[in-house]
């Protein structure tokens, strides 16, 4: 029988179950029409300063934010049980935010364009996926798409090339509307966080 208390007791579980919470919460409120939540560009009038936190929270719909809270279920667990929950927290958190930022940056400097609204968890998977690479590189994991085990030192580096590609290039194996540079960037991130505390810099 499922206990809500038992299952809560992780902050990998709580960050699950708050961001569950917020996108049904969000879908009863906006029904799908932009909202103040989403990140939107910095350079217009529907930016704010909180977007590059709360838009972490939203997803696009439910398959979207299924595969990352199975992401974070699987992945966030061993970095959990390694690290302690405050600092998988901040992790997460700071993979999020930055992946938000890096996105904007390329979007403005890089390709000259206005970024598009975004939503969704996966800048801050892409940081714990790296984390756990860079933690377990030999781990072995089973993907729904490919039949043979794989080990994370390859598995990572294969996706964020298909990322850079689709970001680069405009075609993406993963469909349209994916905000490849987010990924790229909370890649990025985590790998620098991890360097930094392996250093004992912060």
């Amino acid at each position: 029988m499922f206990d809500i208390k038992t299952f809560l007791k992780t902050y990998t579980n709580r960050i699950i179950a708050i961001t569950v919470a917020i996108h049904f919460l969000v879908e009863a409120l906006f029904a799908g029409m932009p909202n103040a939540f989403e990140m939107h560009s910095w350079n217009t009038h529907y930016f704010s300063v909180w977007q590059p936190l709360s838009y972490m929270f939203l997803h696009a719909d439910f398959l979207h934010l299924l595969f990352n809270m199975l992401g974070l279920w699987f992945f966030g667990q061993v970095l959990e049980r390694t690290w302690g929950g405050p600092r998988l927290l901040a992790f997460y958190l700071l993979c999020g935010i930055g992946a938000a930022v890096i996105s904007q940056l390329i979007d403005h400097y890089l390709l000259h364009q206005i970024s598009g609204r975004m939503v969704g968890a996966s800048g801050a998977i892409y940081g714990i996926l790296v984390a756990f690479a860079m933690l377990s590189p030999n781990q072995k994991i089973m993907l729904i798409f490919l039949p043979v085990p794989i080990s994370v030192k390859i598995f990572v580096p294969i996706l964020l090339l298909i990322d850079l590609t689709g970001g680069m290039t405009g075609f993406s194996v993963f469909g349209g509307n994916i905000a490849h540079f987010a990924h790229i960037g909370g890649a990025i991130v985590g790998g620098f966080l991890c360097l930094m505390w392996k250093r004992r810099i912060f």
